[in-house]
């Protein structure tokens, strides 16, 4: 039971590493080539600053869901 638990946590945390990755990529894409990158869909940032503001605009809320994903990512980088 053990290997198959750490077997998902190990498929888990590729997938996301992977997906910080696209996010980086696809960030990173659209402000070298503008909003209508091909790959990537449309305006990546925009959506992040609306994620953003609607964090801000929950308080307490999402302090503590901003400190559990770094808490995750730090996890993942060890």
């Amino acid at each position: 039971m053990n290997k198959w638990i750490s077997k998902v946590k190990y498929y888990l945390n590729s997938f996301l590493e992977v997906g910080v990755l696209l996010l980086a990529v696809s960030v990173i894409a659209e402000i070298i080539f503008g909003p209508n990158v091909a790959f990537f869909g449309s305006q990546v940032t925009e959506n992040l600053i609306a994620l953003l503001d609607s964090l801000g605009s929950h308080g307490v809320a999402a302090l503590i869901i901003v400190f559990a994903v770094i808490f995750a990512y730090r996890k993942l980088l060890k």
